[in-house]
């Protein structure tokens, strides 16, 4: 208890050694933020929902905030192409990049700015819902996020706007960011009938061991389709934990495709609030890890009203001596009949000493409804890599062909052609595994 102690006060410190950060606007939101954290604090290791994160990595040390805006090397800058034809907004080290960034010839309707471009003055209506869904009296790292960011972007769809191309929000974390943190934030509203599709992606140097804290806030309006991806590509030292918050009105459409491949330690808490009668949040997610990697999905799935519908569907591929953690919470409330809700995960061992923890969980508070929840944790089936041996397959090849196999049904849910077919060649890359090798797995 004495290291969160020391570590509420050197962040209080900062925060007050430091002064104003960004727009003059953003102050009152960022005392709030600091307040929020100062009395949360850090989650101690009894608490149940933080009980299989180790957070001493971020405990033990203060992360200032990353001041600056290092040089993103060109290998990273490469990579901003992989999702294909986008809207493009792109910070390096937190800060809005200009020069990286594409924004021309946005269609009627569409908005999409970095929050340090609108100077002394915001619009009401962004200043009303930034901060909105996030819970920073409950979320600790949202609450220092609050406090602490200083841009991020604000992505607004006007009623009946439909937009084709994507969105593409990328977070890049340089060399100069190491053992700093970097708070980014992102805001999306699509009004009724409006449909969108936003990317939002974490990529960075290898060995840069930053603290990635980001907090993203959606809202889907009445007969709205929204479809959000995150792709956490950190470096392998990184430590990324975020939250996401989903809103979905009458008729909405939330889709959702989460992937976690990178970083150190990786944790991301998905917040979805069902609030509109016919609403619909579906959710899929795979995370792959290797080595020492530690990634954690928690989920809190909230049916307020009635008639409303659900999914959840991650799946988990863990090789070396990672670790992964699937939690997750499924609650229908008082009066929300007709709820229609599914939650699984799945997780397939490559490495003899990796290790899977799956909760999922059904709270249930109303007498008419039809949910569902399951978990496996298991192994390649054996018989399925003899008969690949036998046709003249390498071992690490039959491998890598079932695992893709075991990736293909969730990675075929992911909207977005683009990040669709990244995530398919992050899969072969990953796995080691040749085109000429998978025939029409995915």
């Amino acid at each position: 208890m004495q290291a969160v102690a020391q570590e509420k006060s050197a962040y209080l410190e900062a925060f007050e050694a430091n002064g104003p950060r960004g727009p003059s606007w953003l102050s009152a939101l960022h005392e709030r933020g600091m307040r929020a954290f100062e009395d949360r604090g850090f989650p101690g290791p009894r608490e149940e929902a933080w009980r299989k994160t180790n957070l001493r990595p971020v405990t033990e040390a203060h992360f200032p905030v990353a001041e600056s805006q290092g040089a993103a090397p060109p290998a990273l800058i490469e990579r901003l192409d992989d999702l294909g034809d986008s809207h493009r907004l792109v910070f390096v080290d937190g800060h809005f990049a200009a020069d990286l960034s594409d924004l021309s010839d946005l269609a009627p309707g569409l908005t999409v700015t970095p929050l340090s471009e609108y100077g002394d003055t915001a619009p009401e209506r962004m200043l009303s819902a930034l901060g909105a869904r996030a819970d920073i009296d409950w979320h600790p790292f949202a609450a220092l996020n609050t406090a602490f960011f200083m841009d991020g972007a604000y992505v607004h769809v006007a009623r009946g706007a439909l937009i084709e191309k994507p969105i593409a929000v990328t977070h890049i974390i340089t060399a100069e960011a190491d053992r700093h943190a970097v708070y980014p934030r992102l805001l999306v509203e699509a009004e009724d009938g409006a449909e969108v599709r936003v990317v939002e992606r974490f990529i960075g140097d290898a060995q840069t061991g930053a603290l990635v804290c980001p907090v993203s806030e959606l809202s889907a309006g009445n007969n709205t389709v929204l479809d959000y991806s995150r792709l956490q590509e950190d470096g392998i030292a990184t430590l990324n934990i975020g939250t996401v918050n989903l809103a979905s009105q009458r008729d909405a459409s939330l889709r959702g495709a989460f992937v976690g491949d990178g970083g150190r330690l990786a944790r991301l808490d998905l917040i979805a609030d069902l609030e509109g009668q016919g609403g619909e949040i579906d959710c899929n997610g795979i995370y792959l890890t290797e080595g020492r990697q530690f990634t954690d999905f928690h989920t809190w799935f909230n049916h307020r009203v009635d008639n409303c519908y659900s999914r959840q569907r991650f799946k988990g591929m863990l090789q070396g001596r990672s670790e992964t953690v699937f939690d997750g919470l499924v609650k229908v409330f008082e009066g929300a009949q007709k709820t229609d809700a599914v939650q699984e995960n799945r997780n397939l061992i490559l490495g003899k000493r990796a290790l899977a923890h799956s909760n999922p969980r059904l709270e249930i508070f109303a007498d008419d409804v039809k949910c569902t929840h399951g978990s496996t944790v298991g192994e390649l089936d054996e018989e399925a890599l003899f008969y690949l041996r036998t046709r003249g397959i390498s071992a690490e090849g039959a491998k890598g062909m079932l695992t893709l196999a075991f990736a293909g049904e969730i990675v075929d849910m992911f909207r977005v052609s683009g990040v669709r077919d990244h995530v398919r060649r992050v899969l072969m890359r990953r796995l080691n595994v040749e085109d000429a090798d998978i025939g029409d797995i995915l």
